[in-house]
């Protein structure tokens, strides 16, 4: 290949050996940056090699930070850089398509198709701050573009001058990251011949009380972009989004819980 990728991970209190995401990655050749999010010793250090890195958080300090970390050890090179979920089967031809999408459509950023059991996950479209799913990529813009961390390949000139916003955890990290980008003018782009396939626990609410911890970190994240998008119509969207996945969770889910 001959543009330089580098892929980047979050694994958190697991072993590499159990992530569907390393187990992909691990051949491929390409140089792997794991941020280590654990809160006790899943021995990953043991993973360390010329080719693997292993970036110790000290505990769960949450996507933005273990990015930056990600983005800091790369500072310098030239090439795209990858993100990746710990729990994500990455197709063994991702990079050699990734490289043609990049070449074709010369974008900065490029989003993968990602699909749950519903269909798109991303790309998807945003307006303000209210996301909805596409049934068809013809329906996205430069405007409405959005999508999600899993699979997206930056170009790593772009975090010569940029870092993620650290006030968020875990949520929205993805859109505001696409937001900002568009207010730089960066390309960003459908990987039309890239496709993931990925479940995605925030609509799990089989385990009622993981699912209530899930989102009170979903609410402090959501409201904390929808506060930095302004508005009293973001306010009300928001407002709206957040009580009805609760209800979602708190009745809805307990009655299939049943």
């Amino acid at each position: 290949m001959s543009i330089n990728f580098f892929a980047v991970m979050v694994i958190y209190n697991r072993n590499l050996n159990d992530s569907l995401s390393f187990s992909s990655l691990k051949n491929t050749g390409i140089e792997i940056f794991v941020c280590d999010n654990s809160t006790k010793d899943m021995k990953n250090s043991a993973f360390e090699s010329e080719r693997v890195h292993i970036l110790s958080m000290g505990g769960n300090v949450g996507l933005s930070k273990a990015y930056n970390k990600a983005v800091e050890s790369i500072d310098g090179r030239d090439g795209y850089i990858c993100f990746f979920d710990d729990d994500t089967a990455v197709p063994e031809n991702y990079f050699t398509l990734m490289e043609k999408e990049i070449e074709k459509t010369g974008a900065d950023i490029l989003l993968p198709c990602v699909f749950d059991r519903n269909g798109y996950m991303s790309p998807c479209k945003i307006s303000g701050v209210s996301v909805s799913a596409i049934s068809s990529l013809e329906e996205l813009n430069e405007d409405n573009i959005s999508g999600i961390n899993s699979g997206m390949a930056v170009k790593a000139e772009v975090f010569k001058a940029y870092r993620y916003d650290e006030n968020y955890f875990l949520d929205f990290i993805d859109h505001k990251f696409l937001s900002d980008m568009k207010k730089q003018k960066r390309k960003i782009a459908a990987a039309k011949s890239v496709e993931l396939k990925q479940s995605f626990s925030a609509n799990d609410f089989s385990d009622i009380k993981a699912a209530r911890r899930r989102f009170a970190v979903f609410k402090k994240d959501y409201s904390l972009f929808c506060r930095q998008a302004g508005g009293l119509k973001n306010k009300l969207i928001g407002a709206l989004v957040i009580a009805k996945r609760f209800i979602n969770i708190n009745f809805i889910g307990r009655l299939r819980s049943k």
